[in-house]
């Protein structure tokens, strides 16, 4: 008897999930099940919407539906958080074939929106620094909740009134400071190199000498003096908050 439950279980869960392609257990009214799939859909609207209005305008209510649709039907289970199905919703958008009909945009787009929520989001504690330190000659604190993320598409420019033509690769630093703001900065290969050095823990003269080192640079000493400026300019920024104490 159990295992016939279990079971009716998982067939009334496959056709709610997809309608078309799993029949209904045999004692499951067709406008009942209906019913069911379409309230799942809404909360899944519900859950999605937040992280993603510039995606959902630009496809419009109706695609908008299809594509959450297929996200119920296809993605496997996931976390309940909002957070862990947002993030879901993104790696489906990327990866579903039925998703590749939508404009080749529109994964980056996804991302970028989705990951704007996570950084607003994400609960982070503040650790402790010196804000007058210097950085150049010092172990650096980078803020908690800063990524760098990097795009084939230019997502800064896409709305509602312009969808982008061309490929064009686009570097972003994301980050939100002590007062919840959230603050996205136009980055590059070079910056994220720096960055990555600076959290493994050199000072940022020893991250300048390895990138001049990296780059054949013809003056590195003179190349070194030239990244002071440079870090000033990210802990201006939020992205350094000063040096560890």
């Amino acid at each position: 008897m159990l295992n016939d439950f279990r079971q009716f279980q998982f067939a009334l869960a496959r056709h709610l999930r997809d309608p078309l392609g799993a029949p209904a257990p045999v004692t499951v009214q067709a406008a009942q099940a209906s019913a069911c799939t379409q309230d799942m859909v809404a909360h899944l609207c519900d859950v999605l919407a937040p992280a993603f209005p510039v995606t959902q305008a630009l496809l419009g209510d109706d695609l908008w539906e299809h594509a959450v649709r297929l996200f119920l039907k296809d993605a496997p289970s996931h976390a309940p958080w909002a957070s862990a199905v947002q993030r879901a919703f993104v790696d489906h958008v990327c990866e579903s074939p039925e998703m590749q009909n939508l404009p080749a945009w529109l994964q980056d787009l996804a991302h970028f929106e989705w990951l704007q929520s996570a950084v607003s989001t994400t609960p982070v504690t503040w650790p402790a620094f010196n804000a007058t330190g210097n950085t150049m000659h010092h172990a650096v604190v980078l803020n908690p909740t800063h990524v760098e993320a990097a795009y084939e598409w230019p997502v800064y420019g896409i709305n509602t009134d312009h969808k982008p033509d061309d490929m064009q690769s686009t570097y972003v630093s994301m980050l939100r400071d002590p007062q919840d703001e959230l603050h996205v900065l136009e980055s590059s290969v070079f910056r994220g190199q720096l960055l990555d050095l600076l959290r493994e823990g050199q000072t940022g003269e020893q991250a300048f000498m390895v990138l001049a080192m990296w780059l054949s640079h013809p003056e590195p000493e003179a190349f070194v003096r030239e990244g002071a400026q440079v870090m000033a300019q990210l802990q201006r920024e939020g992205v350094v908050l000063g040096t560890r104490i």
